[in-house]
């Protein structure tokens, strides 16, 4: 793990919003009808200064409430660390159990293995995976991976390991579990990526060990 620099959580809770106007069927079905995203480049890029523009006018207070909708949990666990923009490897940070529809033996170990897994699936002509959500959406995040890394609301979200039990329940324990953005850090990985830049969530006790010997 490296730590670039602090940010608010305010920050973080943008980029999950932002994600989930990307990901979440059910919010483009009743927020954004008119504007869903195209496999085209131009209507990407298009499509999320519009979201952009709608969440930096949102306040914190209708933030915390579209999360509280989709998981309060996830919003006690974003309050309840200090967030900072950095860097986590591979070898340390785990996805959701079952990610995008991966068998469940794909996400016991590190982002390292579940990427390796679907690599393997992604080289089989006659996969029998090649109908689930991440074999489907790991090449189409590929194609974009430049423009989303340029995005800082785009980036994915770590939390600490273990801070959302239900993430990796009955998988191995990591240093931090990919919160939001499993499909991007999956697609990263494969792609041939070390390190994943991410919102990296800290809690307090270790984030002031951590500002006391490099300061932001």
């Amino acid at each position: 793990m490296e730590l670039l620099k602090k940010v608010s959580r305010l920050e973080v809770k943008r980029c999950f919003v932002l994600s989930q106007r990307f990901t979440s069927k059910k919010m483009r079905k009743d927020e954004i009808k008119k504007h869903i995203i195209k496999p085209e480049k131009v209507t990407f890029l298009k499509n999320l200064e519009i979201s952009k523009k709608a969440i930096l006018k949102m306040k914190e207070t209708e933030i915390d409430q579209f999360i509280a909708v989709e998981y309060k949990k996830r919003l006690k666990a974003y309050d309840g660390v200090e967030w900072f923009i950095g860097y986590v490897y591979l070898s340390e940070v785990g996805i959701w159990k079952g990610a995008g529809g991966i068998p469940k033996a794909w996400s016991t170990g590190s982002l390292l293995d579940s990427a390796q897994e679907v690599a393997k699936e992604l080289r089989k002509t006659n996969s029998k995976y090649s109908r689930i959500r991440a074999i489907k959406a790991v090449p189409e995040i590929i194609k974009f991976k430049a423009v989303i890394k340029k995005e800082k609301y785009l980036l994915p979200i770590m939390l600490p390991g273990g801070t959302i039990p239900v993430c990796r329940k009955g998988m191995r324990p990591m240093n931090f579990d990919v919160d939001d953005g499993c499909m991007r850090s999956l697609a990263f990985a494969v792609s041939g990526d070390g390190q994943i830049k991410a919102y990296v969530g800290i809690f307090a006790k270790d984030a002031s060990q951590i500002t006391s010997k490099k300061p932001f």
